[in-house]
């Protein structure tokens, strides 16, 4: 373990730079690959699982010929909101601004004076229309044709899919065509260096699939997210222990309890090595007893408890179904991951009887949803959590 170097655990904020992130090159390495091809993607994987923290890498070790854009849109509930961001996204870049003086000359003073403020640049003399509309959906393909320049935009958009659920709970039509805008956006500037990776931990194919729109969406390459490996979990625990040790040098876990940790997990991501390592940490911390297969049940039980620091993430995954289903496939999915909880396993002739007690004949979207959000997943035919943690909290906290 000596060869490793510490880490300190990120457990609100997504992990940024060398002394919280744990690198993640194989992905990487796909994503970079496709972008170098020029495809659009889709980085899908269930919240947690370092989604924010690879792009928010990317982002901080672009090369010289790229320019590249983070924005997370999660609560954006418009077409023109979501438009507005990417503006200013670009406008506020300043190598963006000065490329674009031409666009700007002809731009209205109300725009002017709005990409000055964004931008940060001073422009004087400026009136202002306050009865003015901006269409920035069409702002943003005029500054982006006016833009020439050799290098590659890259714009991140985190949370798009959640965005798109938000537009289409206010109507269906506005779904549609703020996902056409989208396409055209991508088509209109594939030969100008000009892409898009799009991310979420609601499934998009999932939200898409609702109003039967996905050729908007099926010129987009989807790169999955996996779990950690076990080798990748276990560098991870040793180096959050190194960071530790920073605090407490007398602090440990053993080789043999560390696997005992990555058996019993069963699904690694990244978010459930963190709280565990924490919790053995603070457990050390005011017992200064040795970790071993005991204090890991221990933490195990008390992190799925109502009252434990964590209750509110695992909530959110119960919150969710609400976003992805409406009326009896809501119940559906309730009664599918209780059982599931109560009974470790699901068979599909018994999804099959409660998808029927719940008059749904057309199911297999409910089933779809669960799986590709990464609640449960199949095992021979069988169904189950893909993670113990959320299987003991589901069972404590929703099944009884």
């Amino acid at each position: 373990m000596s060869a490793l170097k510490p880490l300190q655990s990120s457990l609100g904020q997504p992990a940024e730079g060398k002394k919280k992130f744990f690198p993640r090159d194989k992905i990487t390495k796909k994503i970079l690959r496709q972008l170098e091809k020029g495809e659009n993607i889709l980085l899908s994987a269930p919240r947690r699982i370092g989604k924010s923290s690879i792009l928010k890498d990317i982002v901080r070790n672009q090369s010289k010929q790229e320019i590249v854009k983070y924005m997370i849109v999660q609560s954006v509930n418009s077409q023109e909101e979501f438009f507005k961001k990417l503006y200013n996204e670009l406008i506020e870049d300043k190598e963006i601004f000065e490329g674009v003086e031409r666009y700007l000359k002809k731009a209205s003073s109300t725009l002017r004076s709005y990409a000055s403020r964004v931008s940060g640049v001073s422009l004087d003399g400026i009136t202002v229309n306050p009865d003015e509309v901006i269409d920035y959906y069409e702002e943003c393909i005029k500054l982006i044709a006016s833009f020439k320049t050799d290098k590659k935009i890259i714009i991140f958009i985190d949370e798009f899919p959640d965005a798109l659920n938000n537009i289409l709970e206010k109507d269906e039509a506005l779904a549609i065509n703020f996902l056409q805008q989208n396409r055209e956006m991508r088509e209109k500037f594939s030969d100008n260096n000009l892409q898009f990776v799009y991310t979420g931990s609601t499934g998009l194919k999932n939200v898409v699939r609702k109003f039967k729109k996905l050729d908007l969406i099926n010129d987009i390459q989807t790169i999955k997210v996996p779990p950690f490996s076990d080798d990748e979990a276990r560098k991870l625990i040793q180096r959050l222990i190194l960071g530790y040790q920073e605090e407490i040098k007398e602090f440990d876990i053993d080789e043999k309890t560390i696997t005992y940790i990555l058996k019993v997990i069963t699904w690694k991501l990244p978010y459930y090595m963190q709280i565990i390592t924490d919790g053995l940490f603070e457990f050390y911390e005011d017992n200064e007893v040795r970790i071993d297969k005991s204090v890991v049940d221990l933490i195990l039980n008390e992190l799925v408890k109502s009252k434990s620091a964590h209750s509110d993430y695992f909530e959110n995954w119960k919150d969710r179904l609400s976003r992805a289903f409406k009326g009896d496939e809501h119940s559906l999915a309730i009664e599918v991951l209780n059982f599931i909880a109560k009974n470790d396993v699901i068979d599909f002739a018994e999804f099959c009887d409660l998808a029927s007690k719940h008059n749904i004949t057309d199911f297999k979207y409910t089933l779809d949803v669960l799986e590709h959000d990464g609640y449960i997943s199949e095992n021979n035919k069988k169904y189950g959590f893909n993670s113990i943690l959320l299987k003991n909290w589901w069972f404590i906290n929703v099944a009884i």
